[in-house]
């Protein structure tokens, strides 16, 4: 009876871990936008924006504070609903293709949805992508820049910024699988 219960507990435990989406882990990510703000050009940076890659679909996810970046105009009162003040990241990458090509260098043009609000903006986004083997991790270090048009998002107030931009995020990408 006791071998019984070991047993039910351990495919009890393993039908749990089972459903637990694997991930692949990010690290060093950097979301950058460079633009035109009062006529100076500029680099805004952010190392905080909660990148994920789904390791089992290849679904790509992240959010940026448009405060933080200056791109909404901070003396403006911050919405209650923090999605409001947020610019989010949807796509879906070709993961098996990346983590497993051993090549040096890798290019890929990736279709990604950036949603501010209610209005989505379909961007081809150039991912340049190296591939680093050294004795303590392998690792894939990834540089994925496109160009938007900020008025696509109906933004009101631009706070200075004109409307071209550049959106460029780096992450390093290690397969946790192996």
């Amino acid at each position: 009876m006791k071998n019984l219960l070991i047993i039910a507990l351990v495919f009890a435990f393993s039908g749990a871990t089972g459903q637990i989406t694997k991930m692949a882990q990010v690290k060093d990510q950097t979301f950058q936008m460079n633009g035109v703000q009062y006529g100076q050009a500029v680099e805004k940076k952010t190392k905080t924006f909660g990148l994920t890659v789904n390791y089992e679909t290849g679904e790509l996810n992240g959010v940026i504070n448009l405060i933080e970046i200056d791109l909404l105009n901070k003396n403006i009162e911050a919405s209650p609903d923090p999605e409001m003040n947020a610019l989010k990241i949807r796509g879906f990458l070709p993961l098996n293709d990346i983590l497993y090509n051993m090549n040096e260098k890798q290019h890929y043009t990736v279709e990604m949805d950036l949603i501010i609000k209610e209005f989505t903006v379909t961007v081809l986004f150039d991912f340049n992508i190296a591939y680093f083997k050294n004795t303590q991790m392998n690792f894939h270090n990834v540089i994925a820049n496109a160009p938007v048009n900020l008025l696509d998002f109906n933004i009101e107030d631009l706070n200075g910024f004109e409307p071209q931009v550049n959106v460029i995020l780096m992450f390093q990408m290690l397969n946790m699988q192996r």
